[in-house]
């Protein structure tokens, strides 16, 4: 029995190492879209650009997020957060159906970070943005407890 142990445990590490490797490679091809998208819809809240804010949407997305509702959007940000400063990549959840990417945020009138999520799907080929959500990072780690 412990030798079946020791010699299946190599095969399992490398096994791993390999599908480790596929993943974090599989991240930076995933992250080469993220980052760029998510990066223009903050700076466009900033601009107040609803055009360009909206460009990588999904039909649904830009559907459920018109240009009223994105003025609607834009104030409550600039009022709870400010204007946007920066991201900190955290990290990537990849679902059957979707990928949600995580950052820490810094924006102009925050003292605590907030946690951005921009979700993305595939629509005919092309990888859009089919939800955004912006929260304090501290209730989120408060909710999971």
């Amino acid at each position: 029995m412990i030798i079946l142990v020791c010699v299946a445990t190599p095969c399992f590490a490398a096994k791993q190492n390999r599908e480790s490797k596929a993943i974090w490679s599989y991240g930076e091809e995933i992250r080469k879209i993220a980052d760029p998208a998510t990066e223009n819809m903050l700076l466009m809240l900033n601009e107040g650009n609803y055009n360009q804010y909206s460009r990588n949407f999904s039909p649904q997305m830009k559907a459920a997020v018109a240009e009223s509702k994105f003025r609607e959007i834009d104030a409550t940000i600039k009022g709870t957060y400010g204007t946007y400063l920066s991201k900190e990549f955290m990290s990537i959840e990849i679902r059957e159906n979707y990928i949600t990417v995580s950052y820490k945020g810094t924006f102009s009138q925050g003292q605590e970070p907030v946690l951005i999520r921009s979700v993305f799907t595939q629509e005919d080929g092309k990888t859009c943005i089919a939800g955004f959500w912006l929260n304090p990072l501290k209730l989120v780690g408060k909710i999971r407890e």
